[in-house]
């Protein structure tokens, strides 16, 4: 867990980071000025780490559902309830929220930097390390041809920020090793964008909202260039690439962003109102399956994503307890995010049967490797962390942002 500051410290920071707004600029990220203690209480008890797992879940379910396929009435209940709730864009909006936050937060660039690599790396590379021992499980046999260059080249990207480089030699496994770790270099990417966002367009409180708005749009038209265009045989490649970018999630990012930054005039509209986001978002499903007009999953239309993290914002904020006692404190959202598709395709290269056992012990043995990686791996490291408020949850994705820790 991310060590508290001392609150001298924390009222010598503060302090400071209102001089700096007062004057007009900002060297590292908008400060909290004239907050009540209820507003800085919001993103100290909350329950973002109960819906990270949630959203982690849906994933890890989704994927297992599709490759290891049980059926029945409940299997196809359970899809398309889940398909409501896409776990991606929800790990988008919640990044956005926490780690403009903690970027906010942090004491220098440097420290925001630190944080987010113990974040994601450590865990991140020992995945690696037990994505060996599975193709050594499966057997090299079950692989294409390797060799030395592409060998080395797949380890680089995947201790680096490539992990969606998928090298010809895992091509003979359908479904890739590991392929949900697409999204790990577009949150990422969220991380460096960040602080190039508040420093170039020099945003403040409440100020900003029009760039924000802009940039958002344009993410937005890319995102409906690629999924819903028609490019030629000489674009579909540059399309694919810039499909596993930030390009075309940017929005979602963006959506989170904008309701921390304007948490004071939002906050009266989520806190303690779930059930009404709830019912809303409820009948918005219900109106469009009559109209027979699906969500989009990763690629969901703003029509479902502004009211979904209207709702993920407000359960967020409402019995914000609740995580801290289900949970009490454990993290294994990013754990769960990073081994269900390893366990998956193992049990597929072991010839597990297909069906509701199967899916059922890929789920159970996901949550088991979570919950180590988060007891021995990703806790340790994240106790490094600096200018981390124990209360504030500030990122990640896939998962995606810590506080007493993301």
């Amino acid at each position: 867990m991310a060590m508290r500051l001392p609150n001298r410290i924390l009222d010598t920071l503060n302090a400071l980071f209102q001089i700096v707004v007062a004057r007009g600029s900002r060297k590292f990220g908008e400060g909290d000025t004239s907050l009540s203690e209820g507003l800085a209480n919001d993103w100290r008890v909350n329950n973002f780490d109960l819906l990270r797992l949630l959203a982690a879940l849906q994933v890890a379910v989704v994927h297992g559902m599709g490759v290891l396929k049980p059926t029945g009435y409940c299997a196809h209940l359970l899809g398309a309830g889940l398909d409501r709730f896409p776990g991606v864009p929800i790990f988008f909006v919640i990044s956005g929220v926490l780690i403009s936050k903690s970027y906010e937060r942090s004491d220098s660039l440097r420290d925001y930097l630190r944080n987010r690599c113990l974040r994601i790396f450590p865990g991140l590379w020992i995945c690696l390390v037990v994505s060996v021992a599975v193709i050594l499980a499966l057997g090299v046999g079950s692989l294409g041809r390797i060799t030395t260059p592409d060998w080395l080249l797949w380890w680089a990207r995947q201790m680096s920020i490539f992990q969606g480089f998928k090298p010809a030699f895992l091509k003979p496994l359908s479904t890739g090793l590991n392929g949900s770790l697409w999204t790990i270099p577009v949150e990422l990417e969220f991380y460096i964008v960040l602080p190039a966002l508040y420093g170039i367009l020099r945003l403040r409180r409440r100020l900003g909202n029009i760039h924000l708005l802009a940039i958002a749009l344009a993410s937005l038209a890319v995102k409906l260039l690629i999924f819903n265009g028609h490019p030629t045989d000489g674009q579909a490649r540059a399309y694919s690439l810039l499909g596993v970018t930030l390009a075309p999630y940017m929005w979602m990012f963006l959506v989170g962003v904008s309701i921390q930054r304007n948490w004071s005039t939002v906050r009266g509209w989520l806190v303690g109102r779930a059930h009404w986001w709830g019912l809303g978002y409820l009948l918005l499903c219900v109106a469009a399956g009559w109209l027979r007009v699906g969500t989009g999953g990763n690629n969901m239309s703003p029509v479902y994503l502004l009211p979904l993290a209207g709702l993920i914002v407000s359960l967020a904020m409402s019995a914000p307890q609740l995580s801290g006692r289900i949970l009490r404190h454990h993290d294994v959202s990013y754990g769960l995010y990073l081994y269900h598709m390893l366990v998956i395709n193992l049990l597929v290269g072991l010839a597990a049967p297909p069906g509701w056992a199967s899916f059922a012990a890929a789920i159970i043995v996901s949550l088991g490797l979570a919950a180590l990686s988060w007891t021995l791996i990703e806790k340790p490291y994240l106790t490094g962390k600096r200018g981390s408020l124990r209360a504030v949850s500030d990122g990640s994705s896939v998962s995606v942002a810590y506080a007493r820790r993301p």
